[in-house]
């Protein structure tokens, strides 16, 4: 599966926009330092780290990969990168160069047709490096170089490709597509994917929910039909902020705010490597595990129960229960929590109004935010207990 066809797998679960609480410094005087002289400036964050996870992003936009498609690249992007600074630091090598060369290894080769363009990014800043630092560098980046290739090994086995043999079951409250004309869901085969940290797709499922054409279920029709037939400004401006159809997508949204909060209070590169890989791979296991509830249960999305609900907008091309948002910015928030300094629990708090933004939208049910937040929570859980440990390599642990 191509990037692109792997793209329209998941909901827009995010926009772009930078919430971040960014730290107060006070600004050093340069005179007060000399030109070589390292200065700890907690907004810094001109990192190999950084600097390749913004090639990446702009990769995933100018390819329009779609929101699985980002979230698998920035995953394996930065898993790799974390396991070279583990290796670079155990062979004693450079770092930056296993970050360059661990980058390089894995984007060439999920951007295939980019390949060319970059090496040549890769060759400039070796050239750029003084002559007296090239050789140690370069030999970084091909010890980077190993360790991408070993981890793009594990990507393409991981079965996101996998052909479906299921069928689309019909009759009254079945899922069916309201896209016009009417088109096959989208990914019903990602809950089989190989996961990062949860055995297989189907360990955190969540548990039924109410019965089609029960007292219940119309409890979560009517709280949809009301929201829609009142929605404030507000509740639009929520909706469409999460939305995020475009650009670097979602993880490239979270991707962006976790690299901000972590500069501001000075986490170091290290760090901030193990904090996006851990925090990418849950948001990549919790979309297998919303995709694997999805497709057991086949729930018709709120417009499907009663056509008169109003939309703020779009209606992905899958079934309803759980919610992509709250399974995916949910787990990334709780686990972005725990890697940067006296967050307060923001990060949990806005994946928890991306997946509001879902019913102010009127394309989900209460109810699938709560399962969705349910295996958020899980997923979240399993990634802080796991690790990697620091300095530790990590290998996916699904089957």
């Amino acid at each position: 599966m191509t990037l692109r066809s792997l793209g329209a797998v998941v909901e827009a679960p995010l926009h772009r926009g930078l919430w971040v609480a960014l730290a107060t410094v006070a600004l050093l005087s340069a005179c007060a330092h000399s030109p070589t002289e390292q200065v700890k400036r907690p907004w810094f964050s001109a990192t190999s780290t950084n600097q390749w996870n913004e090639v990446a992003n702009d990769l995933i936009a100018r390819n329009a990969v779609g929101q699985g498609g980002a979230l698998r690249t920035l995953a394996y992007l930065n898993l790799a990168i974390h396991n070279a600074i583990a290796q670079s630091d155990k062979e004693k090598q450079s770092s930056d160069g296993a970050v360059a060369g661990a980058a390089a290894s894995v984007l060439s080769q999920l951007f295939a047709k980019d390949e060319a363009a970059i090496n040549a990014r890769l060759q400039r800043e070796i050239q750029a490096i003084g002559s007296g630092q090239r050789a140690a560098f370069q030999a970084g980046v091909d010890l980077g170089r190993k360790v991408g290739d070993q981890v793009m090994a594990q990507a393409r086995t991981d079965r996101v490709a996998a052909a479906w043999t299921g069928t689309v079951p019909v009759g009254e409250g079945k899922w069916a597509s309201l896209v016009n004309p009417p088109a096959p869901p989208l990914a019903p085969a990602l809950g089989n994917a190989r996961t990062f940290y949860m055995k297989a797709g189907d360990e955190f499922r969540a548990p039924p929910p109410p019965a089609w054409g029960s007292a219940a279920f119309q409890v979560q029709i009517v709280e949809v039909r009301t929201i829609a037939d009142s929605r404030t400004n507000e509740q639009i401006r929520i909706a469409q902020y999460w939305e995020d159809l475009t650009g670097s997508f979602a993880a490239g949204a979270w991707n962006v705010r976790a690299r901000n909060a972590m500069a501001a209070k000075g986490v170091d590169e290290a760090a901030t490597a193990r904090a996006l890989a851990m925090m990418h791979m849950a948001g990549f296991d919790a979309l297998v595990a919303c995709h694997d509830s999805k497709y057991t249960y086949w729930v018709p999305r709120p417009a499907q129960a009663d056509p008169k609900i109003t939309l703020a907008v779009g209606v992905p091309n899958h079934p309803s229960y759980p919610a992509n948002h709250a399974c995916i910015s949910g787990a990334m928030g709780r686990v972005l929590d725990a890697q940067v300094p006296d967050s307060n629990g923001m990060f949990e708090k806005m994946g928890k109004e991306a997946g509001a933004s879902r019913l102010y939208g009127g394309i989900h049910y209460r109810m699938d935010l709560d399962a969705g937040d349910e295996i958020a929570h899980k997923v979240a859980a399993r990634v802080l207990q796991t690790g990697p440990a620091k300095g530790q390599p990590y290998t996916p642990a699904g089957r």
